[in-house]
């Protein structure tokens, strides 16, 4: 079986203001988009709620405003322009594995989570992206012990 999993770190050890601000947004987005995984999920419908919690943190972080999102065309939302790929994909013995996106998913499924956000005027990019076991009443994700917080990033860029 395959993995995928991807952190984001600061090449000289620490986060400027901007950059801790954009990985915090994504973070925030992953851990939303793994708390709405559950049986039943179509995964295409939760790729367009993710896709409602990225606009507000492009939002908060100035990348996109309410004129963006009031003439958005529904096929290609304004968040669309920092986010560009889904939230998740099905892992099993591809990385990028076979499954229908239109079909509710089960128990024992196994899914990433890579919301990310990537800003080329800026020569910015942040992605996080962790594998998760759809559980009964739960999920179970396993990258739970590889550091994720910005803090952790850079401690460890620091020893």
């Amino acid at each position: 079986y395959n993995a995928d999993m991807t952190r984001a770190i600061p090449v000289n050890g620490r986060f400027t203001d901007r950059q801790r601000a954009v990985y915090n947004a994504v973070l925030r987005v992953k851990n939303e988009a793994t708390n709405m995984l559950r049986p039943g999920t179509i995964i295409n419908d939760y790729n367009k709620e993710v896709g409602l919690i990225m606009e507000k943190e492009l939002l908060t972080l100035g990348l996109i405003d309410s004129t963006d999102i009031k003439n958005q065309d529904p096929q290609n939302p304004a968040f669309k322009k920092y986010f560009m790929h889904g939230t998740s994909h099905f892992l099993g013995l591809d990385v990028h594995d076979v499954g229908n996106f239109y079909t509710p998913i089960t128990e024992g499924m196994v899914f990433t989570v890579e919301p990310g956000i990537y800003i080329p005027e800026e020569n910015l990019g942040i992605r996080l992206e962790d594998n998760i076991v759809i559980q009964k009443d739960d999920v179970f994700n396993l990258m739970r012990n590889i550091p994720i917080e910005a803090d952790e990033i850079e401690t460890l860029m620091n020893e």
